[in-house]
């Protein structure tokens, strides 16, 4: 078989898995909006309307993930189902990208089963079609090593890896841990040089932010670091160990948690037969990424992208080149598990696909009913008001647990921007609930007041 014919089976065979995860993961656009999706939409639909990122919108990830944001919904469209589709088209970016990542390190073999790896690992498959900045910056992340392990001698590829590490940063700060792989790359034969057009090409892409957002600066530190900072030592109700979650991740009641293990096996055996794979750069990926993981503060679900990604890449290509080395047809079993995985990531997001709350479905009437298009609508659920087709006060679209219930945003402040933003409705059904000044305020500005399973409107009289 000519060399061309081979990459041309190898491309199918990469569309395959790409197609099948396409599949999948699409499975869960339509369904309920999340409260981070609610809140990002939310953010979106102010800044299309007028409101300046900073300044009215408060930001609570870095300015790359809002621009992001605004380039998806002009191309898919400003929609629950437009930006959830841009955001799918990223996940399998990031396919495509551990393919690339490992083909380079040890050929077709390892790239095909990292990306077959990677779209069955968990939360990736869940968190595919959402609207949430974990994985798009992971996916650049992952983008910026692939470029690094092709760049050799060609400037222009180290700089092109070092602007899209920096773009990876700017949507999710944790994205960070790419340096590891990065620097170790260019570094690795001492020539200083391909460091330089690195640290040039992320420069680059910093000092465009820095200027772009010059007028902001302030209120970026304050949201991006201030309320995160904040959120480390707030209250986290039933938390569990991050050392706990680490382990756990690869969880043996998946198809993925069995390839897990035996992808770190069978790298340890190949270390230790002083026979190693030469998939260290994808490996000092995953070791970034569980150290950062297991210092993060409060862990939630949708961070353990990173760690799912960084550890599905070289588990896919280790346990492909093993088997390759036994017996031929053994990658049948990978073959197996992987269609086992899909199976279940699929029969999962199927599970999850709910429609919308009937209360916030009639919340959204309410405030339809209750208010005009060009009306400013307050909501500590931020689906509510996107749904009923209206703008949020962007210092109130982000009520999160760190700026409600652990106080980043005192409750006086938020009564006043109530009365500043002169919102004839607003609607509470979460973080507000917790805060009994918040409420009775609430109930002195708005005296009437509307009751749905676990939602409450409060109208202001014309």
């Amino acid at each position: 078989m000519t060399t061309t014919r081979r990459f041309g089976v190898e491309l199918g065979c990469l569309a395959l898995i790409v197609g099948a995860a396409a599949a999948v993961y699409a499975r869960s656009i339509h369904s309920a909006l999340a409260y981070d999706e609610g809140n990002y939409l939310a953010s979106l639909d102010a800044l299309r309307h007028g409101q300046h990122l900073g300044s009215d919108v408060f930001l609570d990830q870095p300015p790359g993930w809002y621009l992001l944001l605004q380039g998806i919904g002009a191309t898919f469209g400003n929609t629950v189902t437009g930006v959830r589709t841009g955001m799918l088209v990223l996940a399998l970016l990031g396919l495509v990208a551990a393919w690339a990542a490992a083909r380079a390190l040890d050929g077709p073999l390892a790239g095909l089963a990292a990306a077959a790896v990677l779209a069955i690992a968990p939360p990736y498959p869940t968190l595919a079609a959402t609207v949430e900045s974990d994985p798009p910056s992971t996916v650049l992340a992952l983008v910026s090593i692939a470029l690094a392990l092709y760049a050799r001698r060609r400037p222009w590829l180290w700089a092109a890896s070092g602007a899209v590490f920096a773009l990876a940063v700017s949507i999710k700060l944790f994205a960070v841990v790419a340096a590891l792989p990065l620097a170790a790359l260019a570094l690795r034969h001492r020539r200083v040089q391909e460091a330089a057009y690195l640290a040039g090409g992320f420069a680059a892409v910093v000092v465009a932010f820095v200027i772009g957002y010059r007028h902001v600066l302030h209120q970026i530190w304050s949201g991006v670091f201030g309320a995160h900072l904040n959120a480390v030592g707030g209250h986290q109700p039933g938390a569990q160990s991050n050392l706990s979650r680490v382990i756990h991740l690869p969880d043996l009641h998946t198809p993925f948690g069995w390839l897990a293990w035996a992808g770190i096996a069978c790298a340890v055996f190949w270390f230790v037969r002083r026979r190693p794979l030469g998939l260290w750069p994808l490996w000092l990926f995953t070791l970034g990424a569980a150290a950062f993981t297991l210092t993060m503060r409060p862990l939630l679900d949708h961070h353990l992208v990173l760690l799912a990604t960084a550890l599905a890449v070289p588990v896919g290509a280790s346990v492909a080149l093993t088997l390759a080395r036994v017996r031929d047809w053994t990658l049948l079993l990978l073959v197996a598990v992987v269609c086992a995985g899909l199976y279940q990531e699929h029969h999962r997001l199927a599970r999850n696909a709910a429609p919308e709350r009937p209360d916030y479905v009639w919340a959204a009437k309410a405030v339809d009913a209750h208010s005009q298009p060009t009306d400013l609508v307050v909501s500590d659920i931020p689906s509510i008001p996107y749904l009923a087709h209206r703008r949020e006060p962007g210092q109130l679209i982000d009520s999160s647990i760190a700026r409600i219930i652990n106080e980043y945003l005192k409750p006086k402040d938020v009564l006043r921007l109530v009365d500043e933003s002169q919102a004839p409705v607003v609607v509470v059904g979460r973080n507000y609930e917790s805060k009994p000044v918040i409420i009775s305020g609430l109930r002195e500005r708005f005296p009437l007041v509307l009751r749905h399973g676990e939602v409450t409107v409060y109208v202001r009289p014309r």
